[in-house]
């Protein structure tokens, strides 16, 4: 968690400081990386995990956007393993505040796997937000948080398991 906030406050120093002149992201696709830190709730467990994943997309308009994310975590715990990830499916909002900083919300359906004693799936929904910042015509970063909301099933058990899975994350990605 003390990386996140560091990698968050460089960040936003960066974006604080002296304007880029760039043009963000407005039509085409992108292809993109992620690290950051996720925090899995499901019944009793609740836990901080490192997450590292990808992302890609493509602009139909300068304000819209469809993006597909897979997303994976380290071991939620010390003793033993517990893993989780995600593949994703949104719908992405972007609001333009000048040529090189923006705002984004994003929602969609996420299919998610944890990985335990036990190995539970689910499909269910997610919804984002973050800001984003080009330092060129082509790089762009962003920072952005992530909800995922499944009801976990696993083979053997009756009842299911409601998860939250939430990500904070710092990426990077080039627009083709």
């Amino acid at each position: 968690m003390k990386r996140t906030l560091i990698l968050t406050l460089t960040l936003l120093g960066a974006l604080t400081s002296n304007p880029v002149s760039a043009v963000a992201d407005i039509k085409g696709y992108y292809l993109g990386a992620m690290a950051g830190n996720s925090q899995l709730k499901a019944g009793e467990f609740d836990e901080d995990a490192i997450s590292y994943g990808v992302y890609a997309g493509y602009y139909t308009s300068k304000n819209f956007a469809l993006e597909a994310a897979y997303m994976m975590t380290d071991n939620y715990v010390d003793n033993g393993d517990v893993k989780a990830n995600y593949i994703s499916l949104a719908a992405k909002f972007h609001h333009y505040f000048n040529d090189t900083y923006s705002m984004f919300i994003k929602a969609g359906a996420a299919s998610t796997k944890v990985e335990a004693d036990l190995d539970y799936d689910g499909i269910g929904w997610l919804w984002g937000a973050g800001f984003n910042m080009a330092f060129s015509n082509k790089v762009n970063v962003r920072i952005a948080y992530e909800m995922v909301y499944t009801d976990l099933d696993a083979s053997g058990l009756e009842e299911t398991v409601d998860s939250d899975l939430g990500n904070v994350y710092l990426g990077i990605h080039y627009q083709f």
